[in-house]
């Protein structure tokens, strides 16, 4: 009876021991968050450092006596508008940091829609002035402006009204710049399908201003030129290159009686954009008192924060 007992006592004491041991799974658990762990640190050093500063943005002549340019490169992104009789103007917005002063120029007039796309960038613009209608019709748009000739000096080697330059350092003292740097981690997405190649842009705002750009392999970039001819630096000597370009057409409305047009910035319109060789059709919009997005057709943005972008700005279905 006592060796039957002791056999069911043994019996029942085992039944428990491999209950516990099952019960606590062993170091699965464990593993599991150290894998966890390590994917978050694989993450982490894919992404890249975003430096910027408070932005400047600057009117610069396009008028072919005007060319070749200065400082473009420094530029994170460059809009191209029509401003008159096949003419364009330039709006170069400047929020990176350097290391080294560099010169920007030459600097023009400004525009309505060049006081509007500033306001974007925090309304901070250097330019050489403007007519009473743009006064007009930028009266009340929150905007600093930059035209004193502390600020901007004339090349003699130039005739005016193509010699007007600055500085970024003098520039940025003059608008009252925040000198802080701010750093941002940030992930790039990958591109995404549904694309066709895009080697080859041309942009023609008349047939003597003919704007393209030709694909880079090797350095994944878009050269630029105007008029069959490099678009170049005139200090360095540098062709100028885009990391993307980026096609908006938009309403533009002829002035009554003059070569002026006016173009619209708000509202919502098409567009293409190309990057690394490829081509997507694009939209864009933009809402009252808000930055203008683009997306690419299923409804993703566009990112745009690394790199420089040239933004072609076209009449509606041109």
């Amino acid at each position: 009876m006592k060796k039957w007992l002791f056999i069911l006592g043994l019996g029942i004491l085992l039944s428990l021991t491999s209950v516990f041991f099952i019960g606590c799974g062993g170091n699965d658990i464990p593993e599991e968050i150290e894998e966890e762990q390590e994917e978050e640190e694989i993450d982490e050093e894919e992404k890249i450092t975003l430096e910027k500063m408070q932005p400047i943005c600057v009117v610069i002549n396009n008028a072919s006596a005007a060319r070749p340019h200065s400082g473009l490169q420094q530029a994170s992104g460059v809009y191209e508008f029509l401003v008159e009789g096949g003419i364009t103007r330039l709006l170069a917005v400047f929020d990176e940091p350097h290391e080294e002063d560099y010169i920007i120029g030459p600097i023009r007039s400004l525009r309505p829609y060049f006081a509007h796309q500033a306001v974007e960038y925090g309304g901070m613009v250097a330019h050489s002035g403007f007519s009473s209608r743009t006064r007009e019709m930028i009266s009340g748009l929150n905007l600093k402006h930059v035209t004193s000739s502390s600020y901007l000096w004339r090349d003699s080697s130039r005739n005016a009204p193509h010699n007007l330059y600055t500085h970024i350092e003098k520039l940025q003292r003059g608008a009252g710049i925040d000198l802080e740097v701010t750093e941002e981690k940030i992930t790039l997405e990958e591109l995404p399908e549904g694309y066709e190649e895009g080697l080859e842009i041309e942009v023609a705002y008349s047939p003597s201003n003919r704007v393209s750009y030709t694909y880079h392999t090797e350095s994944e970039t878009y050269l630029r030129f105007v008029n069959g001819n490099p678009s170049r630096d005139r200090e360095s000597g540098d062709q100028y290159y885009a990391d993307r370009v980026i096609i908006r057409e938009t309403r533009h409305e002829n002035v009554s009686g003059s070569s002026l047009v006016n173009v619209y910035l708000e509202g919502e319109g098409a567009g293409y954009l190309y990057e690394k060789g490829r081509k997507y059709s694009i939209k864009w919009e933009k809402k009252p008192g808000e930055k203008t997005n683009y997306y690419y057709q299923d409804g993703t943005p566009v990112d745009v924060r690394v790199g420089t972008t040239w933004y072609q700005v076209v009449r509606t279905g041109s």
